[in-house]
């Protein structure tokens, strides 16, 4: 009952939104009816005797006011893991499946002392994004020209992260020719053979290697061209993805934090924070790219908002020295030299109005700043 009152409180598409949804299908015939649909969204939540919910721009949504049966989640755990059974009486666990014309990732797990069934699915482009289409300025996209070196990109959890790399590896792999590895949980994205071959290893339990370390460690002995590490999580996968940036191929990686510079102090100190630690992660660095996405003011769709650090002889000293409360200032005024603040982007933003003053205010990584500026209000 009290579920139901929960649910009463969020709004449930109308007829025409919901494209004449298949209320009567099965729960995979639902699923591909939205993945296919024009609905604008990043996730699709599903609760055991609750209706399927989407995560739109502006917040959560319910398709339709039917309830998923026990039955129906069953049925679908059993397209994406024949062994779903035992494996959700340890924990919730990733699947990334192809469903005819989509890709998707689905997080299925127990919830209210495993009495009930529940999953999350996410959607991915079937195939890159052309780079040129994300929103990235043009030094941004120049990340993709480069043949050594490390480049974080760096945001919090669901902020298009994956995307830009793929659309980066794309953009290499149209351009010149080489190896590019992957290592991710799970593959996202499959990259099209182009110029490139093209060796996407998956992490997990019952992947191609069992975390970003070992397959960093990997990779190595695989002789790469270009190296995507989809998350630093721990000082050995930091250690590796710098160690493989001194040897030769371009590296990508993945890091969570909300600005540049907290990017910066997360992956000092995961090396060890020490002095030779932050003079190699200086001579190795190419950019750091910290992004977030902001729903539109109408709610239909994202817009990326971006700041840029392009290494240059300054950022350099700068961490050699440890002195990363000063990369702040350096991208105000360095525009030119390819180093951009989060506030210029979200000001672009907010002058073509495009999203809403309290959006721009979550997602910038410098508060104060924001707060000094004029042309916000």
């Amino acid at each position: 009952m009290m579920e139901a009152q929960l649910s009463s409180q969020i709004r449930t598409l109308s007829y025409i939104e919901n494209e004449d949804h298949p209320v009567f299908g099965t729960l995979v015939e639902q699923i591909l009816h939205l993945l296919n649909s024009r609905l604008s969204f990043s996730d699709i939540l599903i609760h055991q005797n609750s209706p399927i919910m989407l995560r739109q721009p502006k917040g959560l949504v319910a398709v339709t006011d039917s309830p998923i049966t026990k039955e129906e989640l069953e049925e679908f755990f059993e397209v994406i893991e024949p062994n779903w059974s035992e494996r959700i009486q340890d924990r919730a666990f990733d699947r990334s499946i192809d469903l005819n014309t989509a890709r998707i990732r689905a997080n299925c797990f127990t919830f209210q002392g495993k009495k009930r069934l529940g999953c999350v699915i996410r959607r991915f482009p079937r195939e890159p994004m052309a780079l040129s289409q994300l929103g990235l300025r043009q030094c941004e996209q120049d990340f993709a020209k480069l043949t050594s070196g490390l480049v974080l990109i760096i945001g919090d959890t669901c902020q298009g992260k994956s995307t830009t790399i793929a659309s980066m590896l794309d953009q290499i792999n149209k351009t010149r020719s080489g190896h590019i590895i992957t290592i991710e949980d799970p593959v996202e994205t499959l990259i099209p053979q182009r110029k490139c071959i093209i060796t996407q290893r998956e992490v997990g339990f019952d992947g191609d290697v069992e975390s970003y370390y070992l397959g960093a460690l990997d990779a190595l002995r695989e002789r790469p061209d270009v190296i995507v590490i989809g998350e630093i999580r721990d000082a050995q996968t930091a250690q590796e993805a710098l160690a493989l940036a001194e040897s030769g191929p371009l590296v990508l990686a993945s890091l969570h934090a909300r600005s540049t510079e907290l990017g910066l102090q997360k992956m000092l100190r995961l090396l060890g924070n020490g002095e030779p630690q932050a003079q190699a992660l200086a001579q190795a660095l190419r950019g750091v790219l910290c992004q977030a996405l902001l729903p539109s003011l109408a709610g239909e769709r994202y817009y990326l908002a971006t700041e840029c650090l392009t290494s240059n002889p300054e950022v350099v000293k700068m961490i050699e020295s440890n002195g990363i409360v000063g990369i702040r200032a350096l991208m105000d005024t360095k525009a030119a030299a390819g180093c951009y603040s989060m506030n210029a982007a979200l000001k672009t933003l907010l002058q073509e109005k495009k999203i809403s003053i309290d959006d721009a205010r979550n997602a910038t990584t410098d508060h104060i700043g924001f707060l000094d500026e004029k042309w916000h209000k």
